[in-house]
């Protein structure tokens, strides 16, 4: 065979069964905050703004589970917010993806080992997936000793 072949493997994680322990943005800086946490974990911090507000965003760091904190921005449900990372100010939005429900802008956290998780920028909708590395790399992992912890 000459040309390479892509092979996307899915998994279907059950919502609230894992949770992210290391986040970082495009310039490798954590979104993890210690200091703040939701259900027990420590949650992912972001700068947002929307509509002439900026604040903080605590995410709940459970997959699936969306009991976030906003500090200093309230942003009513529809709102199209932007995020930042809260030590370099570099934008989060992956230009290469839409929302597959509501077409809105999407976030992009990187996660160990070449994973990512993207989700919706719209307030209220739920739409986000979890990207663990491609496919090759994920066919390659099937046979290594890892496990799903060693991503997130």
């Amino acid at each position: 065979m000459s040309k390479k072949e892509k092979i996307q493997v899915e998994l279907e994680i059950s919502t609230k069964s894992v949770n992210v322990q290391h986040a970082f943005c495009q310039n490798g800086h954590s979104l993890i905050d210690p200091s703040v946490k939701i259900n027990g974990f420590a949650a992912i911090k972001v700068k947002i703004r929307a509509k002439n507000q900026e604040g903080l965003l605590f995410l709940d760091p459970v997959y699936g589970s969306y009991n976030n904190i906003e500090k200093g921005v309230t942003t009513p449900k529809g709102t199209i917010v932007e995020m930042f990372c809260p030590e370099c100010d570099v934008s989060l939005t992956d230009e290469h993806e839409v929302c597959q429900v509501c077409s809105s802008p999407m976030f992009v956290f990187h996660l160990p080992k070449e994973s990512i998780i993207e989700g919706c920028l719209k307030k209220g909708c739920m739409f986000h997936k979890l990207k663990i590395v491609d496919g090759e790399h994920q066919m390659k992992r099937l046979f290594e000793d890892s496990t799903l912890e060693s991503f997130l």
